[in-house]
């Protein structure tokens, strides 16, 4: 029959009915087996007690949910050294004891639960005409089994939020079969201990440079080889170089106006940065945008007058911060900047940002119609827009209609005003020479010549990162040595210190090959699977789900 080939294990059913209801499929299965296994002792038995009817849900067919009516026998036991004197006819290979679903539709159910989890797998189940309620797709992940995991011999580990600056997990991963091994319910030296102690084998720990697994790797297999991860260790020395950067503020933004002032005396007419600013009328008006800027630019301001004064009269960093409802963090930066730190102003790449030298030479020529250039620029490779031209020439456009005999608006031009965010100067400070545009070739020449404390520890910082790259693990000693001898920034020689303290995972980062990037990569999967459950499920049920779908 048709139909026989669709039912589970079907060399040990056998097909009585099939009938199509309003609610699916309907299939009524009998037993083909002679007889029945104790449970217990696991004997046969062929003595039919009675007979009574199971009713399972399968997989469905052509779209329509199936469900087995299976009329299951009942044995007697007569085994006098067996406890069990009547049980019930069991197929281990179609369905489990009490279930109400077949093995293969519990599979399936399984797996959408492990990607989904419970309200958006059911609706997908029920999508899928396999109608499954989201409690039933948790308690199906409760029960599933988590793979055996063996003990890994090169471990990484990491922390991982509950909830973002107050409760935090751990997890820890095999890095040479690439998945997750556990997950501990908090971050604490002693609970990685206890799991290290608990797991005997590991030989290598990959961690970040935090002393919650430094001293749980030392105590939990104190002859185990530790290994700081590289991307810690470039992310310190931004941390260091951003408050270098923080400390000469005001050198700083002095370097960028007048690597600005320099680049704008080089494109004297470049309508990228000041043309828009030259004989606009649009450039002398305000916008509400510019008004609302300059008021919090006002704000902004006084907050930071009112620091300067109460630090004059002696007033602690945290009462400071407690009066003005700040930070402590931005109060100690108002304080280091030695003057007002202005807000870095972003500015955002366009598409013809490329095209921008043909475009001013076009411009030039006299050719002002935006179609024009559009149809230009595409045999050139643009893939933009129409738009994208004519909102690129429109300031030029505005200029051009204006009075030919407009002066320079008084207001400072768009390019000097800029100021760069710290982050961004601390990485350029660490790029190397041949990575930079000109323009931030530009720059850091002038960072260079107002501030030569700040360029000696970029140029020391540069050098660090050649040797992680490189890995010269042989030079780090001679590094730590220099910057710790040396008079420069405090927050150089504090770095220094810090690896000196942590010297041999170090050099074990720059002579082997592991690091902790599989193990942020779990972490994020970890964080997907957390939002998924909308950050309201428990500990074990993330556990089972970050485990079991490996």
């Amino acid at each position: 029959m048709l139909l026989r080939p669709l039912l589970p294990d079907h060399r040990s059913l056998a097909l009585d009915e099939a009938r199509l209801t309003a609610d699916g499929i309907r299939i009524l299965v009998r037993s083909t087996l002679p007889s029945g296994r104790c449970p217990q002792c696991c004997q046969p038995s062929g003595r039919v007690h009675s007979h009574y009817e199971r009713t399972l849900s399968d997989l469905p067919w052509q779209g329509s949910p199936v469900r087995i009516c299976w009329r299951s026998r009942k044995f007697f036991w007569d085994n006098p050294l067996c406890p069990q004197r009547i049980f019930t006819e069991r197929l281990p290979e179609v369905t489990e004891p009490y279930r109400r679903k077949t093995c293969r539709m519990a599979k399936v159910v399984l797996a959408i639960g492990l990607a989904c989890g419970g309200e958006s797998g059911a609706r997908l189940a029920e999508r899928l005409a396999m109608p499954v309620s989201p409690d039933g797709l948790l308690r199906a992940i409760r029960r599933a089994v988590l793979p055996l995991a063996q003990t890994p011999r090169v471990l990484g580990v990491d922390d991982w939020a509950f909830r973002r600056g107050q409760r935090y997990g751990t997890i820890l991963c095999d890095l040479e079969r690439h998945r997750p091994v556990d997950l501990l319910p908090e971050r604490s030296s002693e609970a990685f201990a206890d799991w290290l102690k608990a797991h005997p084998g590991v030989e290598i720990v990959s961690r970040d440079r935090g002393d919650y697994y430094i001293k749980g790797a030392t105590a939990g297999v104190p002859d185990a080889v530790q290994v700081t991860d590289r991307w810690h260790l470039f992310k310190n020395l931004r941390e260091v170089l951003v408050r270098m950067v923080d400390r000469y503020c005001q050198q700083v933004q002095t370097a960028a106006c007048v690597a600005a002032a320099t680049a704008e005396t080089e494109s004297p007419h470049s309508p990228d940065e000041s043309a828009a600013s030259e004989g606009s009328p649009t450039s002398v008006s305000i916008t509400r945008a510019e008004q609302l800027k300059q008021e919090r630019r006002a704000r902004r301001l006084d907050r930071y007058e009112r620091v300067i004064e109460l630090d004059a009269k002696g007033v602690p960093y945290r009462e400071i911060a407690r009066q003005l409802g700040m930070h402590r963090g931005t109060v100690r930066r108002f304080l280091a900047a030695g003057g007002f730190p202005e807000r870095a102003q972003r500015r955002y790449p366009r598409e013809t940002d490329p095209f921008i030298r043909y475009l001013h030479k076009r411009w030039e020529e006299g050719c002002h119609n935006a179609v024009q250039l559009t149809g230009e620029l595409k045999q050139r490779a643009f893939d933009g827009s129409y738009d994208m031209v004519r909102r690129r020439v429109a300031s030029w456009r505005a200029r051009t209609q204006g009075s030919s005999s407009s002066h320079r608006s008084a207001k400072t031009p768009r390019l000097l005003a800029k100021h760069p965010s710290s982050n961004r100067v601390a990485w350029l400070l660490l790029k190397l020479q041949c990575d930079l545009s000109p323009e931030e070739q530009v720059l850091t020449k002038s960072l260079a010549e107002h501030c030569p404390a700040l360029e000696k520890a970029a140029a020391l910082s540069r050098e660090f990162g050649e040797m992680v790259r490189e890995r010269k693990a042989q030079a780090l000693d001679d590094w730590i040595a220099r910057v710790s001898a040396s008079e420069g920034a405090v927050e150089l020689r504090r770095f220094a210190e810090g690896l000196g303290s942590d010297l041999a995972a170090v050099k074990a980062a720059l002579s082997l090959p592991w690091s902790n990037g599989q193990t942020e990569g779990q972490v994020n999967r970890l964080k997907l699977i957390k939002r998924q459950m909308f950050g309201r499920a428990r500990f074990d049920l993330l556990r089972q789900r970050v485990l079991c779908a490996c």
